[in-house]
């Protein structure tokens, strides 16, 4: 994607509609629950609310540095003054957002200045995350947009890696080209993982250490920008697959078109775990879903939601997925929109 098309995914008239949207849909919900103002501090919200927009500071965190009050007549952030300058000028800039500083020094400034600003106690994320992950999980046309960008910067990061993969390359080296693939394009790769040769059968997520790599290594990416996610997992073969770890990689690999198929609109999450279920088993792998989550509902977090037997949660067009299947030695990772007509739209594949 050339350089005015990412302009474009970052540009401003496009995101303030967004942001205008959801903020509707946030005060909707606020006045559903009886709620004057909701204090939102978690990164998935943040970047949710402010279409794109990051609080935080330290990656590995759920929580960012400076959340967001929002009440029915003014959303402001709640910033340290070592942070406000950035956040105001990068962030939630061209947005009708106040941004309050706050002494870095005081514990519970944030939660201190909300109450004086609405004369009351205010809610967090956890008291609204189950109708939060509901409407996070509803991505509109420029999630969409975003997330075909970075779909592409995923696949091509797993390319790249993959032709560079030598017999004596080590775990680590696998990672960092990985790591400096997503970097070059202003990216963030939350999660790493690769395994090489009897790495892949021992450990479903293998952090890369510097084992060398003799026969195969399996390496699995997730990828964020603007908050949103994408995930894909690639397994390069040095050597011909042959007998029971051949049938068990085209095993896996009818699992996820199972549950490909069952990912359709009106059908549950349940509906997709149990397609799953059923391919596990004709394949002579009945408890291989015990080892591992098969993944669900991708978005503003690196799963919105994880799909568990008999899951009620229901699935609606627009939403994007991150399935997972894996038998011990083999696994195959998708990031995909569900279309309005059912179809799929692959984005790692």
């Amino acid at each position: 994607m050339n350089a005015m098309a990412l302009e474009e995914l970052d540009g401003s008239e496009r995101r303030r509609a967004e942001v205008d949207r959801r903020l509707d849909q946030m005060r909707e919900l606020l006045d559903s629950r009886g709620m004057r103002a909701c204090l939102l501090r978690m990164r998935r919200n943040f970047a949710w609310l402010t279409a794109g927009g990051q609080n935080h500071v330290v990656l590995a965190t759920e929580e960012g540095v400076a959340p967001l009050l929002v009440t029915a007549d003014q959303v402001v952030v709640l910033a340290p003054k070592n942070e406000s300058a950035r956040i105001a000028d990068e962030e939630v800039r061209g947005l009708e957002f106040e941004v309050a500083e706050l002494d870095w020094f005081e514990i519970g400034a944030d939660v201190n200045e909300a109450r004086r600003r609405v004369g009351t106690e205010v809610a967090e994320d956890a008291d609204l995350e189950d109708d939060l992950m509901v409407l996070r999980s509803r991505l509109t046309a420029l999630d969409h947009d975003r997330l075909r960008w970075l779909g592409r910067s995923v696949r091509q990061a797993l390319a790249s890696a993959s032709s560079a993969i030598e017999p004596t390359t080590h775990e680590d080296d696998v990672a960092a080209m990985l790591q400096a693939s997503m970097a070059a394009v202003s990216t963030r790769s939350p999660v790493v993982l690769v395994a090489a040769d009897e790495r892949i059968e021992r450990y479903r997520h293998p952090l890369p250490t510097d084992a060398t790599i003799r026969r195969r290594v399996m390496m699995v990416l997730v990828a964020e920008r603007w908050g949103l996610h994408a995930a894909a997992t690639r397994i390069v073969e040095l050597e011909p697959l042959t007998g029971e770890l051949a049938r068990r990689t085209v095993a896996v690999g009818d699992v996820l078109d199972r549950m490909r198929e069952a990912t359709r609109p009106g059908a549950s999450l349940g509906d997709v775990f149990g397609a799953a279920q059923a391919g596990y088993a004709e394949w002579g792998f009945p408890d291989e879903w015990r080892l591992h989550h098969q993944g669900g509902t991708i978005g503003y977090a690196p799963r919105e939601r994880i799909a568990i037997p008999d899951d009620l949660t229901p699935i609606e067009p627009g939403m994007a997925f991150g399935w997972n299947p894996s038998i011990t030695g083999a696994k195959v990772e998708e990031t995909f929109i569900l279309r309005p007509d059912g179809s799929h739209e692959s984005l790692t594949g």
